[in-house]
């Protein structure tokens, strides 16, 4: 089974919390001082150490420059310390600059001329390449004006670069986050004074439920973007066994709430006698073609729908009519209700939360005559359930083949019976 993970953004988020939550739950330092080492950034360092905010222990991380934290060195490694949106004062104010800071090419310049894994860089990349963008639209500014005076200081490239290494190296296989805290009031920048979420954090977050609650700006255009950018969906936190969790701190010790952001982590919950939330979702639909009601089948599930039905209904003024039926993951609710809506041409739609009992679930792949085969398999506390070879993979190979389906289908499932039970 893979690993899920889970980020409780009840403080907010920035790129430090996020590193910070990561090693907290295990990740070695050792990870980021490497990404630090393959970027050839001179004199810079990284720490961690064990401190607690609200009463609430967890690990802080912070990036050193000549030995010094970098918001007290007043520096980045070639320049004076830029005004900037992620500085380890969180929740924080934002110091006018001096400078420019570096552009979105001499970013990109920085990470391709590293020895990054080629994971690690293109993640990173697409993570700047998202905030250059977001920036450009809060300034109204073509991308290739932006300069970073804002992330463009070494903390924060270690922070974004850190946080891409460190996906790698927990390798998920979905993360999700609950609605995200933004804090509220405002926040100086080098553009006056401007309400919190400031322009670029607003529109990275667009279609994420995120509410407002504290002073200052606890969600910052560095932690939008890796929300934006590495989160799967965003809800309660998904059905999982836990194995583990991590706090990442800010540097202020907050009234109101305990300044950090939770990391839960957990292998998936398919096994027996374990239940999964899912949402079902339904609308009757009476003037929609025949065709129609395939191409909407084709869309939910292609955008992440567990599963569709139609059941023929008896509508008022004695109208035939189908009843839609999906099923979804709750974070998938708001996007694959709408697209619902949009395809189908009902007005509304009804849904409600069911409990759903899973088996675990499995995928490989066996030889036939033919070629190789995708198949899945199901288990039952522990025993097998079921295997059966997935449609597309048959089908696909029937195709290239030249073959009826049923043959390339036949011997799938005669490879499966050859191959037994997989041992666990």
């Amino acid at each position: 089974m893979g690993r899920v993970y889970h980020l409780d953004c009840w403080s907010g988020l920035a790129g430090d919390m996020f590193l910070g939550a990561c090693l907290d739950l295990g990740m070695p330092l050792a990870v980021l001082e490497e990404t630090v080492a393959r970027l050839g950034l001179a004199r810079v360092g990284v720490e961690a150490r064990k401190e607690a905010r609200g009463g609430l222990a967890g690990t802080y991380f912070q990036v050193l420059l000549d030995g010094r934290p970098v918001e007290e060195s007043g520096a980045t490694d070639t320049h004076p310390h830029p005004h900037h949106h992620d500085a380890r004062d969180h929740p924080h104010e934002h110091h006018p600059a001096s400078g420019h800071g570096r552009s979105l090419t001499d970013i990109l310049s920085l990470l391709r001329a590293g020895a990054l894994a080629a994971p690690v860089r293109e993640r990173a990349e697409r993570l700047f390449v998202r905030l250059g963008e977001a920036e450009a639209a809060a300034h109204g500014v073509p991308l290739a004006a932006i300069h970073f005076h804002e992330v463009g200081a070494v903390d924060s490239i270690v922070d974004l670069v850190g946080a891409a290494a460190a996906v790698e190296h927990l390798a998920p296989e979905r993360l999700t986050a609950s609605p995200v805290n933004l804090g509220g009031g405002r926040v100086r920048t080098a553009h006056g004074e401007l309400p919190v979420p400031a322009p670029a954090t607003a529109a990275l977050l667009r279609g994420v439920p995120v509410y407002g609650g504290g002073e200052g700006e606890l969600t910052t255009p560095t932690g939008a973007v890796l929300l934006a950018e590495l989160v799967d969906g965003f809800g309660d936190a998904p059905a999982m066994v836990l194995e583990g969790s991590g706090y990442g701190l800010g540097r202020r010790d907050t009234r109101e709430r305990p300044n950090a952001v939770r990391l839960l982590a957990g292998r998936a919950a398919a096994a027996a006698g374990a239940t999964a939330e899912v949402m079902v979702v339904e609308c009757e639909v009476d003037d929609l073609p025949g065709e129609g009601f395939g191409f909407l089948m084709e869309r939910l599930l292609g955008a992440g729908a567990l599963d569709v039905y139609f059941t023929p209904v008896q509508m008022k003024k004695n109208r035939p009519g189908t009843l839609v039926t999906l099923l979804c993951r709750p974070a998938e609710l708001e996007p694959l209700a709408g697209l619902l809506l949009a395809e189908s041409g009902s007005l509304g739609c009804r849904f409600h939360r069911a409990a759903r009992l899973e088996a675990e679930r499995e995928s490989g792949e066996v030889e036939t005559p033919y070629g190789p085969v995708a198949v899945k398999r199901a288990r039952l506390d522990g025993r097998p359930l079921a295997a059966a070879p997935e449609f597309e993979s048959v089908r696909r190979l029937a195709l290239e083949r030249g073959l009826p389906w049923r043959e390339v289908h036949r011997a799938a499932v005669a490879a499966l019976a050859a191959a037994g039970p997989v041992s666990r």
